[in-house]
């Protein structure tokens, strides 16, 4: 007499698609609801939230700029008084150049844009994920969500407000087996912020790992043309004397918190991130583990040579939640089903 397997059930009707789930065995099921439970707690109590901090020196250079200032010179005077001169310092001349050329509300209704099309395209490939309209209806509300935290975030930090929307929107797009696109939005979200460079090696290191040839290289392309331009920015801005002493805490996790749930209690959030981690965790379609490693490399990486990658997987975080119902049926079908299978052996 041995135990069944967990069946699909409910979740196989909620997912196209059955979850890495499928077939758990009650052991590793209670195992993955013990630990599931315990991060929840622990991030509840442990994990803060914060805001990302404004980029004033953003704002200073597009100003001068606009008077006819050059943008090298202005960062040198500004990086010697600006209190977070570490991550400013990273942040290349592309997207002042654009504001200053463009008119007050002109990047604005790029931004809207593109804000749009993530909602339009990413709406079509993650609702295709689930089996139930209700279930559709409910991740693209959750993606608007995350569109909503992206557009705030725009408010106070252009630069990684960009990275996370063209990485989303590139990783969509690669979803939908359109590599090329999705390289080419990637690197510009690289020129943008250098933090986008933690997307395009992600990205290139999965497509590796699925024993892709020809994608890794495309990937390693887009890496090597967004170094480059990082590299000659830091040579042009040469040595500068930052303060003494930064004013602005890092915290990586709090701050993807802060900015995937804004004004959302930390209490509340940080559950709410560790529910979403685990949404994608058990997605079988290839976007699933895509947007995982974006939320891991993101936190696991930020803040190395002064870029903040932690935001950029920040627009998919929410969309994440539409899964967890799926998994808790299935975790809690493997774990506590009682179903036995007899085997009768009858000698003739």
């Amino acid at each position: 007499m041995v135990a069944a397997p967990g069946r699909p059930g409910t979740a196989a009707r909620w997912l196209v698609t059955p979850d890495r789930l499928n077939g758990i065995g009650r052991g590793p099921a209670r195992m993955a609801l013990g630990g599931l439970l315990v991060a929840t707690l622990a991030a509840a109590l442990l994990i803060p939230a914060a805001s990302t901090p404004p980029e004033f020196l953003h704002d200073a250079i597009v100003a001068t700029l606009r008077h006819g200032g050059d943008f090298y010179d202005a960062a040198r005077d500004l990086l010697r008084t600006e209190s977070d001169a570490r991550a400013a310092r990273a942040l290349p001349s592309t997207l002042a150049v654009v504001a200053a050329a463009l008119p007050a509300w002109g990047l604005t209704v790029l931004v809207a844009v593109g804000l749009t099309g993530l909602l339009w395209v990413g709406g079509l490939r993650l609702g295709g994920l689930l089996a139930r309209s209700a279930g559709a209806l409910l991740i693209v509300s959750l993606l608007a969500f995350g569109i909503v935290a992206t557009a705030g975030l725009w408010l106070a930090t252009p630069h990684a407000a960009l990275a996370a929307l063209c990485s989303a929107i590139a990783l969509v797009a690669r979803a939908r087996g359109r590599v090329m696109a999705a390289v080419a939005i990637a690197c510009a979200a690289a020129l943008i912020d250098p933090a986008a460079l933690v997307t395009l090696a992600a990205m290139g290191a999965l497509a590796l790992l699925d024993g892709d040839r020809r994608e890794p290289l495309l990937w390693l392309g887009g890496f090597g043309v967004a170094a480059l331009a990082f590299a000659l920015h830091l040579h042009a801005l040469g040595a500068t004397s930052p303060p003494a002493a930064p004013l602005v805490a890092d915290g990586a996790l709090a701050r993807l918190i802060g900015a995937a749930f804004p004004d959302v209690p930390a209490t509340i959030a940080a559950p709410l991130l560790v529910l979403a981690a685990f949404g994608w965790a058990i997605v079988a379609d290839p976007l699933g583990p895509r947007v995982l490693a974006l939320l891991v490399a993101g936190v696991a990486l930020d803040n190395v040579l002064g870029v903040r990658s932690a935001t950029l997987a920040m627009a998919l975080v929410a969309p994440g939640l539409a899964f967890t119902p799926a998994a808790f049926a299935t975790l809690w079908r493997a774990a506590f089903d009682r179903r036995r299978i007899t085997v009768t052996r009858v000698v003739r």
